[in-house]
């Protein structure tokens, strides 16, 4: 009987050690939507602003000259943020990607457990391996916008001076 729970126990343990992947990746995520959804409302902040000064073109015919600057910096920004809003989503899928491959390696274990062939053994480790993989792809994107970010703030503080 103790053997029994013990092996529970064990069982227990080793399907839910991915979950420690899960949690690390879900604190990722809430970061990279919050970060997301920011970049998204400011790209719709700044297609506002331009469909503004193009009434304002429509209307007078002209921009003065500081209105036409920020036109211009507003399509380069603009242009920065839609490859920034890339960069985010594609980690954002990545990281989904690999909680969804977490799962499916606890339930590989689990499955393991209840049947020991020669190839479901090393199922669980290729999927789990995997997931790493593609957690990584993740932070590599990540990374990614936010080196790419500095230059869309450097678009802004130029194209204002």
């Amino acid at each position: 009987m103790q053997e029994s729970t013990v092996t529970a126990i064990q069982a227990i343990q080793a399907i839910l050690a991915p979950a420690l992947g899960i949690s690390a990746v879900g604190l990722l995520l809430l970061g990279l939507t919050n970060r997301y959804s920011n970049i998204v409302t400011r790209i719709r902040l700044m297609n506002d602003e331009k469909r503004r000064y193009t009434q304002q073109l429509a209307d007078e015919g002209e921009l003065n000259y500081t209105d036409n600057v920020r036109m211009m910096s507003i399509r380069k920004q603009a242009e920065g943020l839609l490859l920034r809003s890339r960069f985010v989503r594609n980690a954002i899928l990545s990281l989904q990607i690999s909680i969804g491959l977490f799962v499916l390696s606890s339930v590989s274990i689990a499955i393991n457990l209840f049947t020991s062939t020669g190839l479901l053994q090393a199922i669980p480790l290729i999927v789990f391996i995997i997931g790493m993989v593609t957690l990584f792809v993740g932070v590599v994107y990540s990374a990614r916008e936010i080196h790419y970010s500095y230059h869309i703030v450097l678009l802004e503080v130029r194209g204002e001076e």
